[in-house]
């Protein structure tokens, strides 16, 4: 059996290792350990050896075969909990496990299905108040739009007017965990710093909005066939106790960040590429033209929709919603024959998995045909991660394919979007992958 030292290290800076690069350039660094290391490589960040994975059959051991033994990293495990409390994202082993067994029903197939008339539906209505030759940010469209799909959807809720609320909380939010992760010296949130009293003011913000679909629904007092009921008539099988307020607050924290910005995102990246490849963007309209003839589209023209899931799926190849998957080791392991200690953080990185020539052919070309049936089917297991993987793969990955597919088709026969952004928009790696300035665009309707 080979050891750890055997694995090669990324070159440093004294005593900090490779922690500037971490919380400066992480992207870049993601890159080049992958171009330096290979399949594993270590790193360092300040005091702490992190793991990184960088391939497809490793990142697939390790999230599969040994997921049992590992719990979340700090970013989740610990720096989110202020905002994401004890809910499925930042939960484990028997706990996760129960918090996933209540929530799996409301993202059964059949229950997904019922949500594409909802996705449709506000997609044509935002198209429709866009005026032409209006300049736009697509991502604030998008981040708006998905939000109120999510809350439509899994709370049978309209958050219009605290629309803007949310997104600026939850960014605030994001920005404080990230910052803390790659920080050398972390102040704790009680103590009266002027970065933590911003934070708890967004908390604050979202959980008087979150409290509040709480209150009124249990006021109700009826199954409205949405996530919020079902978590609130839920009952545990054992005790047949129910779901406290703040439990079920922990819940609809995760979706509202879960369910609206990874997708806002990725479709405001596929906008971005759509707008630079004319061709790819001609496709997928006449696609559209096609199958829809001007008419909102349904679930059950999905399967003749190919082309904008293949458009959506390449574009999360290039830019991952999730970009870096940390967990620690609760026991020794071994990973693709090397000995890996209890309490080692392992990370993978699935920016860099996702950019392998071995596994994509020409890595940083905008392909959707990559995802053509038989081309998925031949890729490696794990080589396309934008869900995670294993146990702990994302509970609304089908919604969220669903949701972005309906939006680009129903997009493509609606407008066109001229993107104004110039140059080169860098990632912004904050708990998801955002657009830097985000990505301007003309609207043209099409008739």
């Amino acid at each position: 059996m080979q050891t750890t030292a055997t694995i090669p290290r990324l070159s440093g800076r004294p005593l900090v290792g490779n922690l500037f690069e971490f919380r400066n350039h992480r992207i870049a660094l993601q890159r080049r350990l992958a171009a330096e290391c290979g399949d594993l490589g270590w790193l360092r960040l300040g005091p702490i050896k992190v793991l990184m994975v960088s391939s497809a059959p490793l990142a697939h051991e390790l999230l599969t075969e040994h997921a049992d033994v590992l719990r979340k990293s700090a970013g989740l495990g610990q720096f989110a909990r202020p905002l994401l409390g004890d809910g499925l994202l930042t939960s484990e082993h028997e706990p996760h496990h129960r918090r996933r067994r209540l929530l799996a029903p409301a993202f059964q197939h059949k229950r997904i299905a019922g949500y594409a008339q909802v996705m449709a539906d506000y997609t044509e209505r935002a198209a429709a108040a866009w005026d032409d030759g209006a300049e736009l940010e697509l991502a604030d469209e998008m981040m708006r739009l998905t939000l109120a799909i999510v809350s439509k959807t899994l709370f049978d809720a309209e958050v219009g007017e605290d629309a803007a609320a949310i997104g600026e909380a939850l960014t605030i939010a994001m920005k404080h965990v990230i910052d803390e992760v790659t920080r050398l010296v972390h102040v704790p949130l009680a103590w009266p710093t002027p970065r933590n009293h911003k934070l708890r003011r967004a908390v604050a913000r979202l959980d008087e909005i979150v409290y509040r679909l709480i209150a009124r629904r249990r006021a109700l007092d009826v199954d409205r066939g949405d996530v919020l009921s079902m978590l609130l008539l839920a009952r545990d099988e054992n005790d047949g106790s129910q779901l406290s307020d703040a439990e079920v607050r922990d819940e609809a924290m995760t979706l509202l960040l879960a369910g609206h910005e990874t997708t806002a995102n990725a479709l405001a990246w596929a906008g971005l590429l759509l707008g630079r490849h004319p061709e790819a963007y001609a496709r997928l309209r006449d696609e559209a033209d096609r199958v829809l003839a001007g008419r909102t589209p349904t679930f059950e023209d999905l399967p003749r929709l190919p082309y904008a899931t293949q458009v959506l799926k390449e574009s999360m190849r290039l830019y991952p919603p999730a970009y870096l998957l940390g967990r620690v080791a609760e026991r020794d392991l071994t990973l693709g024959g090397r000995r890996v200690a209890a309490g080692t953080t392992v990370m993978v990185n699935i920016f860099g998995i996702h950019h392998r020539a071995d596994y994509f052919p020409e890595p940083e070309r905008f392909v959707p045909e990559r995802f053509e049936p038989a081309a998925e089917k031949a890729l490696p297991r794990s080589a396309f991660l934008p869900f995670g993987g294993g146990a702990r793969i994302c509970i609304g990955n089908h919604f969220a394919l669903m949701e972005g597919a309906l939006i680009l088709a129903t997009l493509a026969q609606r407008v066109e979007l001229e993107v104004l952004t110039e140059g080169e928009v860098d990632a912004e790696p904050l708990m998801t992958l955002r657009p830097r300035g985000g990505v301007r665009v003309r609207v043209r309707r099409r008739r």
